[in-house]
Formats: C-alpha cells, sequence, structure tokens
C-alpha cells in the first residue's frame, strides 16, 4: 500500500467477514490455517452446536454435519494431541445418523471405546439409537437399549421413538406400529414429526386404517399446524385411490369442505368413485361439482354418483343425476343405468318407489328411455312381465319416443303367457327395424327364439334365430346355446314352416355345431317330418 493512499476504515475492513466465533460453521468446510488459529474450546463450542441439528442454522444453507464433525475431531485428534474420551465418541455417533453413517461404522465406534475401557453414557446411546433409525440393524439395537438397561440410563420418550423408527425402517411393521401406539396409549408427547413419518410410510404401503388411526391421533394432538395441509392431502390421495371411505370422508371434511386445499382432478375422481361405491350421495354429488367447474363432465362421472344415490336407496336421486346427464347434452343409455339395476335388484322393495318416483318426474320433463327401461327390467325379472307392462304402455307418455329394442326383448324373456308374448311381439314388428334389434348374447337370443316360437310368432323367431347363429361365430362351443333349435325345429314342423331349413342349413356350416344339429334332429324323431317340409 502506498504511503498517500489514507488507511480503511476498520468498519468496512470486517464489513463481510465471518465472525472469528463463526468461522467453523459455514457452509464451506474450514481451512487449516481457520482451524490452526482456533482455540480447542472454539473447536470443541462448535461441534457441540453442530451435534444439536436444530441448533445449527448458517443463514438457512445446508451444511455436512457429517463431514465437519469428523474434520474437528480429526484436526483434535491429530494436530491438537487430543486423548479420546467420551465427548469425542459422542460427536462421531452423532456423524453417524447421517445418510453417509454406517452400522459398520456404529459399531466400530463401540468397540473402540471397549478397547479403551471407555464407558458409554447415555447421549452416545441416543446418538446410536438415532444412527440405527437411518442404518437399521435389530441385533445392534437391542444391543445398546441392553446397554442402557445395565447403566441405568433413563429410556425415554425419545429413546423409544428412535426404537419405533428404526423397526419402521427395518420393515418390521407390526413391531413398529405397536411400539408407537403403546406410546400413544401412555400418553407419551409424541413429537409430530414422528408420526408424520409412520403416515406417510404406511399410506405408501397400503396400511390405510394404521395410518388412519395415527392421523386421528396427530389432529387431536395439534390442530391445524404448518405441515397438516400436505399430510392431509397426501391422505385424502391414499384413501380415495384404495376406496376407504372414513378416511375420504374424514379428510374431505378436514381439508376441502374447510378450504384448506383444492385435490386435484384425480383425487377428485377417485372420492367420487369411492363416495359411489359406498353410497355417499353428499360426497359425491361435492366431488361432481367441483369437477364441473374444472373440467367437462362424462357420462361416468355422472353414473359414479348415480350409483351413490342407489347405494344409499334414492332412486329417486339417481333418476335426477341420470337427467341432468340428458340435459348437458350427454346420452342415456343402459349401460349407464346398470347401478340402479343392482340395487333395485338387490331391494325388490324399490321398484314401486322407482315406478312412483319417474311419474312425478314426468310431469316437469320427457324422461330418458333407457332410465325408465331399467325399471321395467327390473320389474320384469323379479315379477314377470306382467307387473312391467302399465309403465311400458306409458313410455311414449314419459319419454316422448317408443319403448327401445331392449326393454321390449326382456319384457318378452319374461312374459308369463302366450297372450302376452304374442302382443310385445307384434309390438316389436310394428316398431323395431331389424337393423335397430341390439346385439346380444347367444342365451339371449335363444330365450328370445323359444318365447316366439311358442307363442306361435314364427316370423319374429326366425328373425332372432339369424341373430343366434351369428352371435354362435365368437361363442364358444361350451357357450353356445342349442336348447332353442328343438323348439323352433318341433313348432315349424306343426305348421309345416320351411323357413326352418334356412335355419338348419346355417347351423350346418359348422362342422361341429352341424353335428349337434344332427343328434338333435334324431333325438326329437322329427328329422322325416321335417324332411318334408323342404318339398
Amino acid at each position: 500500500m502506498h504511503d498517500w493512499a489514507p488507511m480503511p476504515d476498520a468498519t468496512q475492513q470486517t464489513k463481510h467477514e465471518v465472525p472469528k466465533e463463526d468461522r467453523l460453521l459455514t457452509p464451506s468446510p474450514p481451512s487449516e490455517e481457520t482451524l490452526r488459529e482456533a482455540s480447542v474450546a472454539d473447536i470443541v463450542d462448535a461441534l457441540i452446536t453442530i451435534r444439536n441439528p436444530r441448533g445449527w442454522n448458517f443463514h438457512g444453507q445446508e451444511i455436512d454435519r457429517h463431514g465437519r464433525i469428523i474434520q474437528l475431531v480429526q484436526h483434535l485428534l491429530s494436530a491438537r494431541n487430543q486423548t479420546p474420551r467420551p465427548f469425542i465418541y459422542e460427536c462421531m455417533m452423532d456423524a453417524m445418523v447421517a445418510p453417509q453413517g454406517s452400522v459398520r461404522g456404529i459399531r466400530k465406534l463401540l468397540d473402540d471405546m471397549a478397547s479403551q475401557n471407555i464407558k458409554p453414557t447415555a447421549a452416545m446411546c441416543h446418538s446410536a439409537l438415532a444412527a440405527l433409525t437411518n442404518h437399521p440393524d435389530y441385533a445392534l439395537r437391542q444391543e445398546i437399549l441392553d446397554t442402557m438397561s445395565e447403566f441405568w440410563f433413563t429410556v425415554d420418550t425419545r429413546v423409544k421413538e428412535a426404537v419405533a423408527l428404526g423397526l419402521l425402517r427395518d420393515e418390521q411393521y407390526e413391531l413398529a406400529y405397536a411400539r408407537l401406539t403403546e406410546m400413544i396409549e401412555q400418553g407419551a408427547g409424541i413429537e409430530i414429526w414422528v408420526l408424520d413419518v409412520f403416515i406417510m410410510v404406511f399410506g405408501k404401503l397400503g396400511f390405510v386404517d394404521e395410518m388412519m388411526s395415527l392421523l386421528y391421533r396427530r389432529k387431536s394432538l395439534l390442530g391445524e399446524d404448518k405441515a397438516i395441509s400436505s399430510i392431509l392431502y397426501y391422505a385424502l390421495d391414499v384413501c380415495s385411490s384404495a376406496f376407504h371411505y372414513p378416511g375420504t370422508l374424514f379428510t374431505w371434511s378436514s381439508a376441502v369442505r374447510s378450504s384448506l386445499f383444492q385435490p386435484a382432478d384425480g383425487i377428485v375422481e377417485n372420492v367420487l368413485a369411492t363416495a359411489a361405491r359406498h353410497g355417499d350421495a353428499s360426497l359425491a354429488t361435492e366431488a361432481l361439482d367441483m369437477m364441473s367447474k374444472r373440467t367437462r363432465v362424462l357420462a361416468y362421472h355422472y353414473e359414479a354418483v348415480a350409483e351413490a344415490f342407489a347405494q344409499a336407496g334414492d332412486v329417486a336421486g339417481a333418476f335426477r343425476i341420470l337427467c341432468i346427464m340428458k340435459k348437458n347434452g350427454i346420452r342415456v343409455v343402459r349401460g349407464n343405468t346398470r347401478v340402479v339395476y343392482e340395487a333395485l335388484r338387490r331391494h325388490p322393495r324399490l321398484a314401486s318407489d322407482a315406478e312412483m318416483a319417474l311419474r312425478t318426474m314426468a310431469h316437469d320433463q320427457h324422461l330418458p328411455v333407457a332410465v325408465v327401461g331399467v325399471v321395467v327390467e327390473a320389474l320384469a325379472e323379479t315379477q314377470g312381465s306382467e307387473a312391467a307392462m302399465n309403465l311400458y304402455r306409458d313410455v311414449p307418455h314419459l319419454c316422448g319416443e317408443h319403448a327401445n329394442s331392449t326393454m321390449m326383448q326382456t319384457l318378452l324373456i319374461n312374459s308369463p303367457d302366450e297372450e302376452t308374448t304374442r302382443s310385445l311381439a307384434r309390438d316389436y314388428t310394428t316398431h323395431m327395424a331389424e337393423d335397430d334389434d341390439p346385439v346380444r348374447g347367444s342365451h339371449v337370443y335363444g330365450a328370445l327364439v323359444i318365447k316366439c316360437a311358442q307363442a306361435g310368432e314364427l316370423g319374429l323367431a326366425f328373425r332372432f334365430a339369424y341373430q343366434a347363429i351369428a352371435s354362435m361365430v365368437v361363442a364358444s362351443s361350451e357357450t353356445r346355446q342349442l336348447d332353442w333349435v328343438k323348439v323352433l325345429v318341433t313348432k315349424a314342423a306343426e305348421v309345416e314352416d320351411g323357413r326352418i331349413w334356412g335355419v338348419v342349413d346355417e347351423l350346418r356350416k359348422d362342422e361341429e355345431t352341424g353335428a349337434l344339429v344332427e343328434r338333435l334332429l334324431r333325438q326329437t324323431r322329427i328329422t322325416k317330418r321335417a324332411t318334408g317340409l323342404r318339398e
């Protein structure tokens, strides 16, 4: 520096310098010069600070706790000629807590202490147990606990927490949960973060009941805190994905209804599905309302809400949802009504309420045919078609259009007498073009052929017979239904209807089916009579 240059102000000179007492605690490791300038007392004080993870924070920057402890301890032992003493081993055991630590390192420290006749301290045992939560070893953990018992060290809540966490990390989930719940029952002051770890791990593993038990406990202990929002969000995701209704309802009520957060669309869909499965119409409606404000609601969303109403026994509510679906431009088809159908089949007493609800709703709007059809279907299958005929006849008034082919086929199959069958068959032929016939299984076609043939409606019987043959192309021999052939051949022979041979010839195109038909014809002993129909 030149003679004429002014000397820097002392304040300016030290403005950007780290205070002497903090030079061992900066994010960057201290240099050898810094270590030499520090007194032994300074280094010991730094180690005491570093050993407390919550007490060492350099302006929020991450620091290598493991590496810093080892650096300072090595300097004390090698450069300052300090002899190993309990404090040194406590520091080194604290370093083992870090991810860089290991069971081997913990064991070596214990062996070194034993070889130098240094008795373990309570702090060292606590640190060892903390290290074993990250590096689990059941045998070594038990050895530490035995040592604590031998030296009459207090096994306090923090120790028990470390043991429970170690068991959790060691994948001994039942034992870990038992230790934790034992502490809860004893009224121990468990740290919230310990409960959070268990909640997250159990949720990931699918132990939803156990996860929720701990979440109830956590919320009762602390109420609202900074972490609760994330924990509840996670729990809602886990519970709704697993269709766990109590957990879904609790987390939705705790967080969504209180506006703590807004769940993602995928979670809302899972909540909707959970509510549907468990018959919570209120929760399902809330989820649907939330979705409708974000995106276009699709058919299966409405169907899920309808399922919730149906599960709760409120078929009128289910019908209202399906009508809203129609108003919003989504066609309601038979598949959308299966949840209502299942409810009506499980609880036949609901059928009369369902019919009354339909007639009441029709005062204000035309109903989707499929909605009326599901009640007709349930009545026909549980009580016979006669019980559903009044509702069937009122379909044009209720829906503004005629009954569809599926509804009429259901009535045909469940018709109790030939007169009703003939009336339905003529209705069907009048209103349904052949192209409008739905694709059904071979057993449905077979039942339709038998009903129509027995009632003498052979024209419709042959129509269904050809559809039955077409369905057999994709059906295995085990699932093919050929009982209808015997009935159709017999009835055709009685009235000398030669159309039967077109059916027989189609059946003979398949070698296996043809053999079955020939055998059937021989068994019925009508081959000769039927042969005359060809002429």
